[in-house]
């Protein structure tokens, strides 16, 4: 294109670039501005490679946003992926798995059923994997799951009454995790075992209280419902540091030292369909005028691939199997300033927020299971109660 354009100055004159003088002068530099400003708001990207072929990864909200773009890409490096979904029975999931399939030429992909905002799911999945013998090989958990909510909407909850973004994105995850953990010790010590948690910067928004602080007891801010959702990424960060400290003082039977690390991966802000609903508002006005504004977010925001290149680099990486674990990444590295948020830095609060979680997801548990046998109670009555009635013989006339 440059060269014919040049070749067709030198034949027919300069005066032919004449119109195209006066639009380069007028709109090129909005031109140059909107592509400097694009490329600022992409971020970095990952520029590791990694044998991937083989190696067991496990993945949450791998079927839309970053966690599709990260199972994609696993995918088509060979990488055996377990996609941990709500159902199994979903259409959209099978067709989902079928493509990825065919397009990545990797068989080695299959899904299974773990509600995140159900710990009696978490617990039913995790027991039967670890109820194998020899223990099964894992190499990499990828927890890219969230939920979250628009303002001005009533509070959501899960399968056992918690706030369905502090239930889903923490108190899940930190089920699944350290359900998962003899899974993640057991492996040989010559693998590297990594956890890798999709954070966010909206961590700063958290109105975080040791106290409460899935707001069970404090009034649901419907108004401000990034304070829920910012809450759910800070517990995450505290949670990796406390941990990686459970990994790391475990005493191996070989004597070997802890091969298995956890990382938070800030994704930036990206155009995920949970972004869509939260901007839109979850109304269809609001999607008007999501798609209205359209340019802007192409700009501002980065797309799912974009975001997924920090979550691929903690994967990948080498740096990641030495050193410590608990590392924040943001664009594709280590950060080394700690966070402006001096509550994010406390040890204390961290650990005192890691026993008090393990504490209520147990009083959960205990009150699901009554809850389950108490349901199951009433559906045999009914059941013996329907059996009878259909037995009773007819009066005779």
């Amino acid at each position: 294109m440059p060269i014919d354009i040049v070749w067709t100055i030198i034949k027919e004159g300069a005066d032919w670039v004449g119109p195209l003088k006066s639009l380069a002068i007028n709109y090129g530099p909005y031109i140059v501005i909107a592509a400097l400003l694009k490329r600022f708001f992409s971020g970095a990207s990952n520029t590791w490679e990694r044998e991937m072929h083989g190696r067991v990864v496990m993945i949450t909200g791998g079927t839309s946003g970053i966690g599709q773009a990260v199972a994609e890409d696993l995918a088509h490096r060979g990488a055996q992926l377990i996609f941990l979904t709500r159902s199994l029975s979903d259409a959209f999931l099978i067709d989902y798995i079928a493509d990825l399939r065919e397009r990545s030429k990797n068989q080695l992909i299959y899904a299974e059923e773990v509600d995140l905002a159900d710990l009696h799911s978490i617990r039913v999945f995790a027991t039967k994997w670890l109820d194998n013998s020899p223990p099964r090989r894992l190499d990499t958990l990828v927890c890219c799951a969230a939920a979250s909510q628009p303002p001005f909407k009533p509070r959501q909850f899960t399968a056992d009454g918690i706030e369905q973004q502090w239930g889903v994105n923490y108190l899940g995850h930190y089920h699944l995790i350290t359900m998962l953990s003899p899974a993640f010790r057991v492996q040989p010590p010559g693998r590297d075992v990594r956890i890798v948690v999709a954070g966010c910067s909206s961590y700063v928004l958290a109105d975080f209280d040791i106290a409460d602080p899935g707001f069970e007891k404090r009034p649901y801010p419907s108004s401000k419902p990034w304070r829920v959702y910012g809450s759910s990424k800070l517990a995450l960060r505290m949670f990796a540091r406390e941990f990686q400290r459970t990994l790391d003082a475990y005493q191996r039977p070989d004597k070997q030292p802890n091969n298995a690390r956890i990382f938070i991966a800030d994704t930036g802000l990206s155009r995920t369909p949970s972004t869509r609903i939260y901007l839109s508002l979850g109304t269809l006005w609001g999607l008007l005028l999501y798609l209205i504004m359209w340019p802007i977010w192409w700009i501002v925001l980065k797309s799912p691939q974009q975001g997924a290149q920090t979550v691929l680099h903690a994967i990948m990486s080498p740096e990641g199997a030495e050193g410590p674990g608990a590392k924040i990444y943001r664009e594709c590295a280590v950060m080394t300033k700690p966070s402006p948020m001096k509550i994010a830095n406390d040890e204390e609060v961290s650990k005192k927020l890691y026993d008090q979680t393990a504490a209520r997801i147990q009083e959960l548990e205990k009150a699901g299971a009554i809850r389950r046998k108490l349901e199951a109670k009433t559906k045999d009555n009914t059941s013996t109660g329907s059996a009878k009635q259909k037995k009773r013989p007819s009066k005779k006339t």
